[in-house]
Parts: structure tokens; C-alpha cells; sequence
């Protein structure tokens, strides 16, 4: 079903639900008032969009997003969502490749962000919207337009099987890349996860995952709004302390996150905040076990890991609390199909291979770039992995996160679970770098200021590691480099150990 067809459908089929979504900022709308609201402002946008297809936002979490969002897909619209955390390059390499001439934003957050050197790096041929601007043209005229469109619903054809959003690869290891998912995907996705996990009529989302993160707008954004749940938006998961304090106050009972983030989250706070939570759902890198037992130990909640990559819109896999095990990332969602290709070099797993109806429709990318999307409905997700007999997905590792030692592939994720453990407090990496005695070397890098290469080479020696897997060098460093989406800067830890 298409986005804005689904929404002003959800009216009929759940009634008026007020304070529908809410914000950081104060800002509340019922459901009403959002079908109303983007009408209203879509009858603004269109004046200043013409026939422009793909248009760019640009903005925090917030109701006000949520509207602007909703009016650009009343318009048919393909929305390119920019990660605005991602620097100059890649955000003008993202308007680049999906050919976006026009973009909104606020001058409120432009300002408060301090992002003005960005707007000003924009080539000519970028027309920067500002919301504040667009509000400026409201007049009764419109208000009442809209009102006989929200009555009488206009008659517009919709093709489900167009592009909804494009949405951006992290970019950790090479350009961004732009995944186009269609209406389709994003409302199989939400039906496989709705399946997957029993979330019940009166759950409320607590979503700071951003905008721009798939998870963030596919699973904590989109799935509540559209199934009538309640939502409380913030703009950023970076605010430690502030975040758990809100999911207490907000009475929150869905919480998306990274394992990145929730040891941030744990390290200042009591069991009290988490009280309310049924559903803690970790993703987009690996769940540390320690992460996972300081959690139950201590706040008496079960953190249920998953799996997902924005090309599958984007939910794969999650523990639920019937079908858990430590370890997994749970079994499948209903509908996804999988093959797992053996890799030469690899004893355990193989490269994993998805195909479902949530399957993006494929790559926008830039010359640079080779294709590597959707082929005969599979996508190769770069991922090593295995599935036990009982159905559990484990991943192994990133393809790309190992490196070959004296013709030997040796798992970059395996060497970095030794200093996780022996470091649990702190962040730690492990980089391949070239050699030119055995084609590749390890570095390691950690933010432990007394770290100390002899210890980590030590416990591997004693766990029975072969030597090509020590790290031939550490580098300690003040913070790690982490994305807006709370994932690991793996391209800006390279860059650091190859420096």
C-alpha cells in the first residue's frame, strides 16, 4: 500500500488517536491533525516543487519532519532523506547521485546544528527550502482547500511499486551508496516485523534513532505512525543521559538502540528508567554479552537482538522473548528467503544471500561505483553467516571485515572480541593494513589509555590463538569516531590506521 494512502486509511480503520506523535521540542499531533497538517502544507509545497520527483529533506527527529514527510509523499513525491552527520562529501555525494535539485530544511536547525557551511557548499543548481519560509504562504485559502481534500479524498493514482524514499549506506567503507525502497517494501517490512513480534494496541515507541537511519524511519518511525501507536520523537541518541530519563517520563515501552549506545545509556543511571520497557531491541553492530548481562543483572531487562541492512527496509531477523538465543540475532522474519554461499578461505559460514518482498528495488550509484544490487530478486548482503539447525541467524562478520595473513582469512570481529573482554569498559577496533611480508597486518585500536599490546597478544596465546591473528600494532585514540546512525566509523578508523 502506498505511504500517504495507508495513513489517511489507518483514520478509518483505528479512529482518532490524539497525541498520536510527540516531540522533544512540545510539538504534538493527533492522527487527524497529521493527515490534515501535511494536506494543508503539500497545496504550499507544490507551488515551489513543480515537477520535481525526487526531493531531499533535511532535518532532526520531530512532529514537524513527520508532516513535511507525509506532505511530500501526498505529492508522489520520492523522498531522499540526507544524513546530515555525515559530512560535506557524502552529503553532496547523496544529492549527486540521486540528482536532487531541491531541499528542506529548517533555518532553526541550520543554525542550532551549525551547519551553514554545508547549505553554503551547495552547488548553484540546489535550491534550498526552508520550512519557516513555506509557512509564510498559509492563508485561508489553503486551510480551506485542504479541508475539502481531507473530506473528500482526492482520487490519485499510486504505485506502490515506485520509489517511496531513498535512503543512504553509512558510507564507513567506501561513497555512499543510495537504496531506493519502494512503498511495497517498507509495507512488507512492517507486516513481517508486526508478525515477528507481539506488539500489542497500547505499546509507545521511543524513536531517537534518526530520520535518516532505516531502522530509525522504518521500524521506529513509520511502523507506529501507521499502525496507530503511540510515538515520542527525539532528535539525536547521542544525549546519555538524558535519553533514559525520557523513557521513564514518556512512559515508553518500545526502545530501539545499538550496543554502541546502550553501554553509553547504562553508565549513569538506575533500574528505574527502564521500568516501563517490554521491547529492547538491539542492532546495526554486534551486541556485546557483556552489554547484554550488565542490562539483566542489573535492570532486569532482556535486550533481544537483530538484524537488518537498509537495502531490506531494513528488519531481517530479531530474538523475540518465545525464540531467543544468546548469541543469534534471532530467526527470520515471515517472507525472507535465504541462501548462504560458501566463500574459499572460510571455515564456518558463508556469504549471505536475502530475497523477499522487503527487498530494496536496487542501487543508485555514482561512476565510481560498480553494481552489485538485486540480481534475479536475491540481494548479497556482504555479510558472513551461518543458521544452526533450529533456525537462529548468527553473523560472523562484515566480508570486508577480514583480512588475509599469510593466505589465511583471518576474522577482524573474532580478534576484536578478545580486547571487549578483557576491556569491557571501553571501545575497541581492529583494523588490516598492508604488509609486504604477509600481505596484510592487524592494528588495533582502543580508547583503554593504559592498553597495553602485550596483554591482548598474552590472552590470545592462552585461548590458543594462532599467531596470525595477533595484532601487529596498537594505537590508542581520545574517542571513537561513531555515525549519527550509532554504528562504529570503520572508514574513519582505517584512515586512522593507515596514519
Amino acid at each position: 500500500m502506498h505511504l500517504y494512502d495507508e495513513l489517511y486509511n489507518g483514520l478509518k480503520k483505528f479512529g482518532y488517536i490524539p497525541n498520536l506523535i510527540e516531540d522533544s521540542f512540545h510539538n504534538k499531533t493527533s492522527n487527524i491533525g497529521l493527515i490534515y497538517k501535511s494536506i494543508v502544507l503539500s497545496i504550499l509545497l507544490k507551488k515551489k516543487l513543480n515537477s520535481e520527483e525526487v526531493v531531499a529533506i533535511m532535518l532532526p527527529n520531530a512532529v514537524a519532519t513527520v508532516i513535511i514527510f507525509f506532505a511530500l509523499q501526498y505529492l508522489n513525491k520520492t523522498v531522499s532523506i540526507i544524513n546530515f552527520t555525515s559530512g560535506i562529501k557524502n552529503i553532496k555525494s547523496s544529492l549527486s547521485i540521486s540528482k536532487v535539485k531541491k531541499i528542506i530544511t529548517s533555518r532553526t536547525f541550520i543554525e542550532q546544528a551549525e551547519m551553514q557551511d554545508i547549505i553554503l557548499s551547495f552547488d548553484d543548481n540546489i535550491e534550498v527550502i526552508y520550512i519557516e519560509d513555506v509557512k509564510k504562504d498559509l492563508s485561508i485559502k489553503e486551510k480551506l482547500k485542504a479541508l475539502v481534500k481531507f473530506f473528500f479524498k482526492e482520487k490519485i493514482i499510486r504505485n506502490i511499486n515506485s520509489v517511496a524514499v531513498i535512503l543512504y549506506t553509512s558510507g564507513t567503507e567506501s561513497s555512499p551508496k543510495g537504496v531506493m525502497l519502494s512503498h511495497k517494501n517498507l509495507f512488507e517490512n512492517r507486516k513481517q516485523v508486526l508478525q515477528h513480534l507481539n506488539i500489542n494496541k497500547g505499546e509507545k515507541f521511543f524513536t531517537c534513532l534518526p530520520f535518516f537511519h532505516s531502522f530509525g524511519l522504518g521500524v521506529g518511525i513509520l511502523l507506529p505512525i501507521l499502525n496507530n501507536l503511540k510515538l515520542f520523537l527525539y532528535p539525536t541518541p547521542l544525549h546519555y543521559k538524558t535519553i533514559p530519563t525520557l523513557l521513564k517520563l514518556e512512559s515508553a515501552t518500545v526502545f530501539f538502540s545499538t550496543d554502541t549506545f546502550l553501554k553509553k545509556y547504562a553508565s549513569s543511571i538506575n533500574s528505574n528508567y527502564f521500568q516501563n520497557l517490554k521491547f529492547l531491541i538491539a542492532g546495526a553492530e554486534k551486541l556485546d554479552p557483556s552489554t547484554y548481562d550488565y542490562y539483566l543483572k542489573n535492570f532486569n531487562i532482556k535486550i533481544l537482538e537483530g538484524y537488518g541492512v537498509t537495502e531490506a527496509s531494513p528488519a531481517v531477523s530479531v530474538n523475540t522473548y518465545e525464540n531467543f538465543k544468546l548469541g543469534s540475532v534471532g530467526k527470520l522474519l515471515p517472507g525472507i528467503e535465504y541462501k548462504i554461499e560458501k566463500i574459499e578461505g572460510y571455515e564456518e559460514g558463508g556469504l549471505l544471500f536475502l530475497k523477499g518482498k522487503n527487498i530494496m528495488l536496487g542501487y543508485q550509484l555514482d561512476d565510481s561505483q560498480k553494481f552489485s544490487g538485486v540480481i534475479d530478486g536475491w540481494y548479497n548482503t556482504g555479510d558472513v553467516a551461518k543458521i544452526d539447525d533450529e533456525g537462529y541467524l548468527f553473523i560472523l562478520g562484515r566480508l570486508k571485515r577480514f583480512a588475509k595473513i599469510a593466505g589465511e582469512m583471518i576474522s577482524l570481529a573474532q580478534v576484536e572480541d578478545i580486547p571487549k573482554k578483557k576491556w569491557p569498559d571501553n571501545s575497541s577496533a581492529v583494523c588490516a593494513i598492508k604488509d609486504s611480508a604477509k600481505g596484510e597486518a592487524l592494528i588495533l585500536i582502543t580508547d583503554n589509555k593504559m592498553a597495553k599490546l602485550e596483554t591482548i597478544i598474552d590472552t590470545m596465546k592462552n585461548s590458543g590463538f594462532s599467531s596470525l591473528y595477533y595484532p601487529k600494532k596498537i594505537k590508542i585514540i581520545h574517542e571513537f569516531p561513531i555515525l549519527g546512525s550509532g554504528k562504529i566509523n570503520f572508514k574513519k578508523l582505517q584512515e586512522i590506521a593507515e596514519s
